[in-house]
């Protein structure tokens, strides 16, 4: 099976014509109906599952409050590794995703991964040495690198360009949602006292929540506007017709070598590349030693447990500020990640810099720290707007999340155990990280609008938001191309 952006083919990779009515055609409350549903069904599946999949990949985080590291026998620098090693995984499955994704139904592939990364991690609760752990998070790594991609692509899949950061964002809630979740979850168990271990009965619940959701996604996440059964005949064309200019659109479906070549030699796909790898040095540092850090501000166990929600609740007001500013602003994306890396390196500095005798400050300033969840989703939405041609597309992101991947496995090592608990070398790997993108968004912005500006230069008439590229042509092929920074 095989699928692109508007429809999915049934049949063996061929020309595939579909036959949509005309933009101008469509009725503007009918336009509105369908925008509604799609948001009411595929926004909250997102959601949840993104929610679901990050409470999986930090419960090692909640686990090392629970005497994980005792009980496993964890001494030095393995800890580090065991957070690191799941990036590993994440890495190694990032590039067959991105030909997965273009071979298989998406909604059905991912769906299919849920399910099995949640029996990975409900394995976690056998693990009894470093080997054991090892392994689990190097397979759960390799299960949860579908998830943020397959995402983006849906969302580019279903949604206009001007619509595309807004959802992102929804989704990417789910991020915050699980610190919320998290932390009352992890402060329940932490009051067993039956005798098995709490952090055992953490990850069991944890997996056991995941199957049954994954299961609900393999019957409801659709795959394309064209194939999408909870819409009627009539809606379904209207939702493949609002995402395109002309009448009739002719695809390829087929993984194409030359859009490869040119994704590779495109100025913006490395500085997303550099920049993803830069703010992923303090994000891998912050996601496995974020409750041994607020630990080590001076709080108890059990209160840094609860410490996870205002945390989280600060992500959810970043991510929805972020998200609101873009809305508003809709070339104001770069401006906005620009200015959300700024806050997370005032933030790092009060972490760094205050006396421990003030845990308030330090705490507020963590909470100032994690603004820079908010870009993600944005970044993402960058790519989805920004690079054109089907391939092309899964080729950037594939790249985007192996920078991803090196960054988060770089992260925790900066963590060193006999720095603990302050991990000053950790904090000042996260200024140094947050200083690198901070440069790479402002040669980005730079790059669109010289990007811009040549074409008008050109004299070529920019394409409609909403214009799918007929031919499958690529942002560089396609010269009324207009960047969104």
């Amino acid at each position: 099976m095989e699928k692109n952006i508007a429809t999915e083919a049934t049949d063996a990779p061929e020309q595939v014509k579909c036959e949509t009515m005309a933009i101008d055609a469509i009725d503007p409350a009918m336009n509105k109906r369908v925008l509604r549903k799609l948001d009411m069904r595929l926004v909250p599946l997102l959601c949840l599952c993104y929610m679901l999949q990050f409470l999986d990949k930090s419960s090692l985080s909640y686990a090392a409050l629970l005497s994980i590291q005792k009980d496993l026998g964890l001494v030095g620098q393995q800890y580090s590794w065991a957070s690191s090693i799941f990036y590993f995984g994440y890495l190694l499955m990032s590039y067959p995703t991105s030909y997965l994704i273009v071979k298989f139904p998406i909604g059905k592939y991912v769906s299919a991964t849920v399910i099995i990364w949640s029996a990975i991690i409900m394995l976690h609760a056998a693990c009894s040495d470093f080997g054991g752990i090892a392994t689990v998070r190097l397979f759960l790594g390799i299960a949860e690198a579908a998830v943020a991609p397959s995402f983006s692509i849906l969302i580019g899949t279903f949604y206009k360009r001007e619509e595309q950061a807004l959802r992102q964002c929804f989704w990417f809630v789910g991020n915050a949602l699980a610190g919320v979740f998290g932390g009352l979850i992890s402060y329940g168990v932490a009051h067993i006292t039956t005798g098995f271990p709490p952090w055992k009965v953490l990850f069991l619940l944890f997996g056991g929540c995941t199957i049954v959701w994954g299961c609900v996604m393999l019957f409801f996440l659709p795959s394309a506007p064209a194939t999408s059964t909870f819409l009627t005949e009539e809606e379904r064309e209207v939702a493949v017709a609002r995402l395109q200019t002309s009448t009739s659109v002719s695809v390829v479906y087929e993984y194409k070598l030359g859009q490869v070549r040119e994704a590779l030699l495109d100025p913006q796909t490395w500085l997303l590349v550099v920049y993803t790898f830069a703010i992923n040095i303090p994000n891998g540092g912050l996601v496995s030693f974020g409750s041994l850090i607020i630990s080590g501000f001076g709080f108890s166990t059990l209160r840094t447990l609860i410490l996870q929600i205002p945390v989280a609740c600060s992500q959810v007001f970043w991510i929805l500020l972020g998200a609101a500013i873009t809305t508003f602003l809709k070339r104001g994306r770069l401006a906005t990640m620009i200015l959300m890396v700024a806050f997370s390196v005032i933030g790092t500095a009060m972490m760094f810099a205050v006396a421990p005798v003030h845990k308030a400050t330090r705490l507020a300033g963590f909470c100032l720290t994690v603004a820079y969840v908010a870009n993600l989703p944005l970044s993402l939405a960058l790519v989805t707007s920004n690079v054109a041609g089907y391939t092309k597309k899964t080729v950037v992101l594939a790249m985007v999340f192996v920078a991803y991947c090196i960054g988060n496995i770089a992260g925790p090592q900066f963590f060193k155990s006999s720095q603990a608990p302050g991990y000053r070398s950790g904090l000042i790997a996260g200024v140094c990280g947050f200083g690198v993108s901070l440069l790479c968004l402002i040669l980005l912005m730079v790059y669109y609008i010289w990007q811009n500006n040549q074409r008008d230069a050109e004299g070529t008439i920019a394409a409609g938001e909403e214009e799918i590229l007929v031919d499958d042509q690529t942002d560089q092929q396609h010269r009324g191309f207009r960047y969104m920074p």
